[in-house]
Formats: structure tokens, sequence, C-alpha cells
């Protein structure tokens, strides 16, 4: 396939109160099919922003001033309700930085992920809890009826960031927008983590955007790395990237 996935071309957010307030200033990035592409940077930079713009969940009080976003060949600035719809979860989903807050903490993760699933395929039935132990087999959860029967906050954040990832691949998304994942974990389950992306991207052909503040971690699992500042696209070379692979060799 020649035609990238995704494509976002001089897209440029701006507070709606504010229009001289930019949050992305005429940002531009490309993901392939199967591509795992970076995106870093610190506290403010826009990163999220990005993620939410792609899904076209911006908040409220953010507008596009320009750009485009193009999505398998169609501009999500262009869609309505119901194309956007069809979007989220089939064909571009997004796992949030804090797992915690993507479960209601009432109900158990297994009826949780039987609801969104319902959402997508209304007609699965009793083919839902198989596929559901599937997924969650898929992203390497070792207990999946555990899991499945407990509630948000008897699991681990590593357990929960598998269980919410396992949710955002319940449509077979081709692009799956990654806020943070490794954010709140230690070293050695942000390493199985990034492993699992590895596999997720082989054994799915997935594209992923993965956004986080780590440009060492970034580096080693994308193919290609996007550095933002201050809502600007900047090089490697850049003073502001260079201190963040200072941060991190600290």
């Amino acid at each position: 396939m020649s035609q990238d996935l995704c494509a976002v071309k001089h897209l440029t957010v701006a507070l709606r109160e504010k229009p001289d307030v930019l949050i992305l200033n005429d940002v531009s990035l490309t993901v392939g099919h199967g591509r795992i592409v970076g995106i870093v940077g610190g506290s403010g930079s826009g990163k999220t922003t990005l993620g939410l713009s792609i899904l076209g969940l911006l908040p409220s009080a953010m507008g596009v001033k320009k750009g485009a976003i193009m999505v398998e060949g169609k501009d999500v600035l262009l869609m309505d309700v119901e194309a956007l719809r069809r979007l989220r979860g089939g064909v571009v989903s997004m796992s949030f930085q804090e797992s915690a807050s993507a479960f209601d903490p009432v109900f158990r993760v297994g009826d949780q992920i039987l609801a969104a699933m319902a959402a997508h395929h209304p007609s699965a039935g009793a083919l839902a809890r198989q596929k559901m132990m599937d997924l969650l087999s898929l992203v390497e959860v070792p207990d999946p009826k555990r899991v499945a029967a407990s509630y948000p906050h008897e699991l681990s954040g590593g357990l929960r960031q598998r269980a919410m990832l396992a949710m955002a691949l319940i449509a077979k998304p081709s692009l799956l927008i990654a806020d943070e994942p490794t954010s709140s974990l230690d070293v050695t389950t942000q390493a199985k983590v990034m492993a699992l992306f590895r596999k997720l991207r082989r054994e799915l052909d997935l594209s992923i955007l993965l956004i986080a503040h780590d440009l060492g971690m970034v580096r080693a699992l994308a193919d290609e790395v996007v550095v933002l500042s201050r809502g600007r696209v900047v090089g490697e070379d850049h003073p502001y990237a260079k201190e963040l692979m200072a941060a991190e060799n600290i």
C-alpha cells in the first residue's frame, strides 16, 4: 500500500477564546501501514492534543485553525458524526495515560470489555466472552479469567494497562494511539509493554502512534521519532531534543 494510513498536514490548533494561543503549530507527520511512529515531548508540548485531534476528540475549548488529518484517505476534520463514530475504535483506537480512568470502578473489568464489544459487534452473543478471553490472551494477560472477574482497583497497573489495550483492540483498528503507556509502570513492566507493542505490530499488522516523554525508550522501539516542543515539530538535533536525551542518561 503506497498511501499512508494517517497523514497530519500542517495542523494548527488554538484556544477558541484566545486564537493567538497555539497548542499545535503547523504540525505534519505520517504513519505508514504497520509502522511505529513515536511522538516525544515534555508536558504541554501538544502530544496528547495531537492524538485527540486524529480521533476528532479535541476539548471544546480548542479548535483547528488550519490543516488536514487524513486517515485512509479521508479528512477527519470534514467527517460527520456517523463517520467519526465508525472511525473511533474501528479504524483508530486510543489507549490513555491513566489505565485506571479507562474503567468504571464499580463494574468488573470483563463486563466493561463485553459492553464495549457489544457496541461494535451487537450480534456477538455467546461468542463475545470467548473473544474477550482471546483478546486478553493476545495482550499477554497471564490469567484472563481472573482479570475479567476483577474490579479495576484489584489489578496492578501493568494488568490494567493490558486490559485497556485489549479493549482498544476490540474492533481490530488499523492504528493504535498509545498515550504514555508506560509512564506509571516500573522499569521491568515498561520493557514488557514495549515488547508487547512489537508483538501487536507484527501479528496484527498494527500501526502505532506512541506518545511519550522518554526519547530513549521511544527511539529503541519506533521506526521514526517526531519531537514536539511548544506545539512545533523540531529535529533531534534541536537543543530541546538533546535536553530530553540528556535527562534520560542521568
